[in-house]
């Protein structure tokens, strides 16, 4: 059964040049989407954390029983 199938990949190589290149375009684009995501989710950490260093008191006073 694979015979033929090598058979024609010998005639044509073709097909598998483009699946090649298809697998490099889906892996660059997952490695892109990825970046993406971190930064994102890097940009919303920091947004966060800024607002809510905003809304927190400066120095809170020591309160002492005496």
């Amino acid at each position: 059964m694979s015979s033929p199938l090598f058979a024609l990949m010998r005639e044509n190589p073709m097909p598998g040049l483009a699946v090649a290149s298809l697998n490099v375009v889906v892996g660059v684009c997952l490695v892109a989407s990825s970046l993406l995501l971190s930064i994102a989710i890097a940009v919303i950490a920091g947004a966060h954390s800024l607002a809510e260093s905003k809304h927190s008191p400066g120095r809170l006073e020591r309160k002492t029983m005496a």
